[in-house]
């Protein structure tokens, strides 16, 4: 009797116990699952952080190679206006303090005095005078020409001129806007980046935490089934115990009745005349 109150005690102690070892553990497993909810929110903005830091990198990268193709147009457009500026200034050069004249006017004039070399008798004084005219001429018909050459060359490029100087303009205009626009998508890929560095430094730090507290609440769950395996072999003993004590009862019960009906069977055979309730216990005794 006394061990099946013992192993009885010792159940509901053990009882008690794992019921306060369950409620502590179920309270530090909401803990847990909360920090696993930070931990994953905060590796999700982290997770967002790089893929918009990763946009603004290309965005960045787009703009700079943007950049470098207008500054090249601006630059091949830089090169036409010299050449225009540079075959202006050459007329400019060309004429200066000179009084052009036309290279059909010259070639009049040549034509003119040929033909008088060629068809009137001159002395030889008249005759180089005019050879020496047609040598001078001809220079001015050279420099007419270069001249002229030059002014068809400039006519062509006045044209092109007020559409370079605009296409320069818009390309410098272009190159401007490029760049400010790869400094604001560097600004914003550095503060993402940065950002979140911060923010896989508290992802790694509430993991820390959650693997920490995990493991405690894992050794909690391997108490609690301690415990239980405890409880149910203990349970499993009182059981065993109250089944042998019962057979222990039935057999004793049964032990002082065999010995009641002999006593009463002995009676009978001294003649002694049997109740009622003799009758019963002979019976029960199997001594009828």
């Amino acid at each position: 009797m006394s061990l099946e109150v013992s192993v009885d005690d010792e159940i509901i102690k053990i009882s008690n116990e794992l019921k306060a070892l369950e409620s502590e553990a179920e309270s530090l497993k909401k803990e847990l699952l909360s920090l696993k909810q930070k931990r994953d929110e905060k590796n999700a903005q982290f997770a967002d952080l790089i893929k918009k830091g990763k946009e603004n990198k290309e965005l960045r990268d787009k703009a700079n190679e943007d950049t470098k193709k207008y500054k090249a147009l601006r630059e091949e457009n830089s090169l036409k206006l010299k050449k225009i500026y540079d075959s202006l200034n050459k007329i400019k050069e060309a004429t200066k303090n000179k009084d052009i004249t036309s290279s059909s006017e010259i070639e009049k004039k040549i034509d003119n005095i040929e033909w008088k070399l060629e068809t009137e008798v001159l002395s030889l004084d008249k005759e180089k005078k005019l050879v020496d005219m047609i040598k001078d001429l001809k220079k001015d018909l050279k420099e007419s020409k270069t001249y002229e050459d030059l002014s068809k060359e400039a006519r062509f490029s006045r044209k092109d001129l007020d559409e370079l100087k605009k296409n320069s303009e818009e390309y410098h205009k272009k190159v401007l806007e490029l760049s400010d626009e790869s400094t604001k998508y560097h600004e914003r890929m550095i503060y993402y980046f940065n950002t979140s560095e911060d923010l896989k430094k508290e992802a790694d730090n509430l993991h820390k935490n959650y693997l920490e507290k995990k493991k405690y609440v894992d050794e909690h769950y391997d108490k609690i089934r301690e415990l239980r395996s405890k409880v149910k072999g203990l349970e499993l003993t009182s059981r065993k115990s109250a089944k042998q004590e019962k057979d222990q009862k039935i057999k004793e019960s049964k032990k002082i009745l065999s010995k009641k009906s002999e006593d009463i069977l002995e009676k009978f055979k001294n003649g002694e005349k049997l109740t009622s309730e003799d009758l019963k216990i002979l019976q029960a005794g199997g001594n009828i």
